[in-house]
């Protein structure tokens, strides 16, 4: 709707900024997409480059945060303070290891009831692991609490 808009009200003046450009490019390959879906994933291209080439809607967004002071400064002030969450999230993966361990070594033989089952358990390192972001975002824990505290 809005490529046609402004090819209407611009005319041939459209083609000179280069945003509107790639807008064009962009409207022009996801029409094509809707109609030849089917038919370009089975016979020309693999599936995957014609889900490349539907990211490209992506760049749109950046024209409206070039547009936008206050996204722009909100997104700058996540891209420097994403070295320290990364920090954090490292030390939280350490707790989470330390953890892991020792809830293999004192839970692994607990025994199945409701909360716990076959994904959810202390039995391996992997298990222990699922089973702490589990606890970590809340997320059913007291189903993992009750059998635990029943051994």
């Amino acid at each position: 709707g809005e490529c046609v808009l402004k090819l209407i009200s611009l005319r041939h003046y459209y083609f000179t900024i280069g945003w509107n450009i790639f807008d064009f490019v962009v409207v022009i390959l996801s029409i094509v997409g809707m109609f030849l879906a089917e038919l370009i994933e089975k016979y020309f291209v693999s599936p995957t480059l014609f889900r490349v080439i539907r990211l490209a809607r992506i760049g749109r967004i950046l024209r409206l945060i070039k547009g936008a002071k206050g996204i722009r400064t909100l997104l700058f002030a996540l891209m420097m303070s994403l070295p320290a969450l990364f920090n954090i999230g490292l030390l939280l993966f350490l707790v989470m290891f330390i953890y892991a361990i020792f809830g293999m070594s004192n839970f692994a033989y607990v025994k199945r009831e409701v909360g716990i089952d076959d994904m959810f358990n202390f039995e391996t390192f992997g298990n222990s692991m699922i089973c702490l972001f589990q606890i970590t975002t809340s997320a059913g824990w007291d189903g993992l609490l009750a059998p635990i505290l029943n051994s």
